[in-house]
């Protein structure tokens, strides 16, 4: 790692080894959002390597799939020692290509290190074995059973965490994987491959192939792939339903976008409401799945909340990521500040207020800089492109609603159903919001971010497909075998029209 920068291409990671491809198909020229005047490198990829790395995780899997857990687990442990051990490198590559400040890619590779102990204990013991005298001398049993090669299909703002969150609970249960990282940070997913190989892995169990979109496509259609893996947008996750429309065999687990709410009722205590509502709008700089888009707020609280949140707003310090005392960096692209002001125009088109004019704006350097905004509904209207779509820029929007009832139908008026998190003294309130709403997670006077890898990860209607991640990841991993089990076979059964011959 000393010798080299981590941002020197060195290829994929196929059958044990790095290599660059002898005919690339393509290049990613990788940018530091926050500053483009220092371009990071150019990381050729090749279309061809898919074939390749599946054929290396099929080849590999028997063997893998037959080692007994606890040597599995003593992989994964020397992964986790060896994150460990190379913490503060890979937090400095996140933060450079990701544009996360530095004290944030910090914590997503602590992250990562617990995820391994988190799937090797409470993970796996999900998968106990389970059995029953069921009569007549046989055993019932009900057994976890790896899929085969499973494919990754990494997300940009969690480049570390999102694909470890797949990988581990993966290997854990006897599969292999290919890891296509996001084309905007390949270098995470180049020294992630790294630490893997120093952690002694075998030859053919952990691969990662770079390239774009269309290479994603490709490996999640792979006819030699048992499953796909995915955290990202819904759009790209329609995409993978599409390209694995006629392979139904295949197990995809999607985890997509949020529309998620925070909804506050006139009990609500408003300075901790007001302050975990603007970090989980502003965190990441608005792109996470789970980030605050829309506040629900009761009228008798409306004008104060929207007082404190103004001040909160403004108050966010937007900076290069590694420079001291910066909570957002910039956007991930072009595209995305772009998009900001795109979502400023379609809130101004629907008669919404401006709060807080946020929106592209002048950074440190010359990066994708854009300052957090803040809207204040006339209405709710989950028609518009404003109110119904999933931004990924750091923008919310103020709702205000006379009743909990009214607050709960606005909560589910989107397609989404991924996070909402209920602001009330009373714990009643929060009890029928979970009764009433469809969302995956549901928090209580906390934020709609920050959540545990203790517990599942996934949502309802766009949000997701009913393959959670977190510590139910190793549900999708796996497929139950039922059992019949009796040491000798039952003689002499004698049904109406079938009689066996008589017992000696």
């Amino acid at each position: 790692m000393a010798d080299r920068s981590p941002f020197d291409p060195r290829g994929d990671f196929i059958d044990g080894s790095f290599s660059l491809p002898d005919r690339p198909t393509g290049e990613i020229a990788l940018e530091d959002p926050g500053d483009l005047r220092a371009p990071l490198g150019a990381f050729p990829f090749a279309r061809d390597s898919v074939d390749t790395a599946v054929a290396a995780a099929r080849r590999a899997w028997p063997a893998w799939r037959d080692l007994p857990a606890g040597e599995r687990a003593t992989f994964l442990e020397r992964f986790a020692r060896a994150l460990d051990d190379d913490r503060e490198a890979l937090a400095l590559v996140i933060a450079r290509e990701a544009g996360k400040p530095l004290w944030e890619a910090r914590t997503e590779v602590g992250a990562m290190i617990s995820k391994v102990e988190i799937t090797l204990g409470e993970g796996l013991d999900r998968l106990g074995e389970r059995a029953f005298d069921a009569g007549g001398g046989r055993t019932a049993r009900w057994r976890a059973h790896a899929r085969g090669v499973l494919a990754v299909l990494g997300p940009f703002n969690f480049p570390g965490h999102l694909v470890h969150g797949h990988v581990v609970p993966a290997l854990a249960t006897g599969n292999c994987v290919v890891i296509k990282p996001s084309e905007r940070t390949p270098a995470t997913g180049q020294l992630y491959a790294d630490l893997a190989a120093r952690a002694g892995m075998p030859r053919g169990v952990f691969n990662l192939v770079q390239g774009d979109g269309a290479c994603g496509g490709e490996l999640a259609a792979h006819p030699d792939v048992d499953g796909v893996l995915f955290t990202g947008s819904w759009s790209v996750g329609r995409r993978i339903l599409e390209a694995t429309l006629d392979q139904p065999q295949k197990i995809v687990a999607l985890e997509m976008g949020g529309k998620n709410a925070a909804l506050v009722c006139a009990d609500a205590e408003l300075d901790g409401a007001a302050e975990q509502i603007a970090f989980g709008a502003c965190v990441t700089a608005g792109q996470r799945c789970s980030a605050t888009s829309r506040i629900i707020v009761d009228s008798a609280q409306a004008d104060a909340l929207c007082e404190k949140l103004v001040d909160l707003f403004q108050g966010i310090r937007v900076g290069y990521p590694l420079d001291g005392d910066v909570f957002m960096g910039p956007v991930i692209s072009n595209a995305s500040a772009e998009r900001h002001g795109q979502v400023m125009a379609w809130a101004a088109d629907e008669g919404a207020q401006v709060l807080v004019a946020g929106g592209p704006c002048e950074g440190p350097r010359a990066g994708h800089y854009v300052r957090p905004s803040l809207h204040r509904l006339a209405r709710l209207d989950p028609d518009t492109r404003y109110q119904r779509e999933e931004h990924f820029v750091p923008d919310a929007a103020v709702l205000v609603v006379d009743s909990l009832d009214e607050a709960i139908a606005a909560l589910n008026a989107t397609g989404y159903g991924l996070v909402a998190s209920v602001f009330s003294s009373d714990r009643g309130a929060y009890e029928q919001v979970w009764r009433e709403s469809r969302v995956g997670l549901l928090n209580w006077n906390t934020s709609t971010v920050g959540a545990s890898s203790r517990l599942p990860f996934g949502g309802q209607g766009q949000s997701g497909n009913d393959r959670p991640a977190g510590a139910t990841a190793v549900d999708y991993c796996t497929f139950p075998v039922a059992s019949l089990e009796a040491e000798v076979p039952e003689h002499g059964l004698a049904q109406p029209g079938f009689r066996g011959p008589e017992k000696p």
